[in-house]
């Protein structure tokens, strides 16, 4: 079963060649089956040019080799409306030259019959009241008369011999065919029709489930991008609401601090307090609406020297008194949004200097990714809230939510990242000490501005 499995055709046109190969070897077999069957029992066809010929032969012979007594009754039996036999009474005929039909069917009789034309004598006669000319066959020997209408009659049952091995196998052609297009249809538009449920669904479910990937490779990679938007989707969604959540829960804070120095007045009120409240919560607000911006604005990626950008940061933060330090190459270029990767950066230093007092920089790349590491001398992040430390407005330590911050700056690094079809991993380094380690692809096609 698993080798036949290996051997199914995984895409819509490998599917759609092996189900018409299939129908047509079936056809085949069946068409080749319905002629064996069928061959056996077919008349031979007359060298002729209408089967009338070959009733005519079987006539006379019947009639030679009956005895006289009963030929004429023997001819009415086998008499019909095309043709008619007579031993005794010669049958009316209007004389008219002979026509090529009536010539034709006389050769016939000639070599069939083996006989002479002295022994077969024939004679054409004009149309009768039913406006159809006929042949008039005479055999002095026997005094035998026929005469049959000159058009190429075929009598149904040597029809029905004829045709129907060719009819049954175009109707099995037919109903094959259709039966299969039926099902391949079918089967291949039934993820199709998953996929436009869940998508209407989608409208009213904002966290469905996922749809089970199946049907041909091109379906299963639409149902597969299809259900990573639904995730997304999803998560922007309860991202958005934990934003809210975040900042209403952080702004409660100042503004019930701001009414309380009102009510009591004083130097609780002074300028100076009220400045403080209104600034922290202006960083606040700040901050949530820089990382909505981030989400939905992309500047255009160009060609960066990864390292000098690295050297150039450590720099800065040397520049103003802290321990920042860059270990790497002297140039690694790199197809990257500089500004926005330039923020994440400085974010993760931001962070590593937040809880530590040293932040080291080292880069290195394979033939294919650029690597970057930064390490601090903090106390690190529990274990257990590693995978939580790069969710938007996750905050390690809840009380430090009176110096402005809303647990931004890992989130905002970790989607920058991510938009340049990166990962960022964080990690605990030994003794004590946080190491944040990004992977970038050095040429970079997917990133979309």
């Amino acid at each position: 079963m698993k080798k036949f499995r290996r051997l199914y055709p995984h895409t819509i046109y490998g599917q759609m060649v092996m189900l018409v190969s299939l129908s047509m070897i079936l056809t085949l077999s069946v068409i080749s089956f319905l002629l064996y069957q069928f061959r056996p029992v077919m008349p031979p066809v007359p060298p002729g040019p209408w089967a009338n010929a070959q009733a005519m032969e079987t006539g006379i012979q019947a009639l030679q080799a009956a005895p006289l007594a009963t030929r004429e009754a023997i001819a009415k039996k086998i008499s019909n409306s095309e043709i008619t036999f007579s031993v005794t009474v010669p049958l009316p005929c209007e004389e008219v030259p002979v026509d090529h039909l009536a010539e034709l069917l006389h050769r016939i009789l000639l070599s069939r019959l083996d006989m002479s034309e002295r022994q077969i004598q024939l004679k054409s006669c004009a149309p009768d009241e039913s406006g159809r000319p006929s042949s008039y066959i005479y055999l002095p020997e026997g005094t035998i008369s026929i005469r049959a209408y000159n058009f190429p009659h075929i009598h149904f049952h040597h029809f029905m011999h004829l045709t129907t091995p060719l009819m049954v196998s175009f109707l099995s052609l037919l109903s094959i065919t259709l039966s299969l297009t039926f099902w391949s249809i079918w089967y291949i538009s039934r993820p199709l029709r998953n996929i436009a449920k869940g998508a209407d669904a989608f409208g009213y479910d904002i966290a469905p489930d996922p749809l089970p990937e199946q049907g041909p490779t091109e379906v299963k990679r639409l149902t597969r991008a299809f259900n990573r938007m639904q995730a997304r989707i999803a998560a922007s969604v309860e991202e958005r609401t934990r934003m809210l959540i975040a900042i209403g829960h952080d702004l409660r804070t100042p503004l019930t601090r701001l009414f309380m120095r009102l009510e009591i007045g004083g130097e609780e009120a002074s300028p100076q307090a009220l400045h403080h409240d209104l600034t922290l919560m202006n960083k606040m607000l700040n901050g949530a609406l820089y990382f909505l911006r981030e989400q939905t604005e992309a500047e255009k990626p160009e060609r960066t020297d990864l390292a000098s950008l690295l050297e150039s940061l450590s720099m800065e933060y040397s520049a103003v008194g802290r321990n920042v330090t860059y270990k790497g190459p002297s140039d690694l270029i790199c197809v990257c949004q500089t500004t926005a990767l330039e923020r994440a950066l400085s974010n993760l230093v931001d962070n590593g200097l937040k809880y530590g007092s040293e932040v080291s920089i080292h880069l290195e790349s394979d033939t294919r990714h650029a690597i970057i590491t930064i390490c601090d001398d903090g106390p690190g992040i529990p274990d257990a809230q590693l995978p939580s430390a790069l969710l938007p407005f996750y905050r390690l330590d809840p009380a430090r939510a009176s110096d402005g911050g809303l647990g931004l700056g890992l989130s905002i690094a970790e989607a920058i990242v991510s938009r340049h079809q990166g990962k960022l991993v964080l990690s605990n380094v030994k003794p004590h000490g946080l190491q944040a380690q990004i992977t970038l692809p050095l040429h970079n096609s997917k990133l979309t501005a």
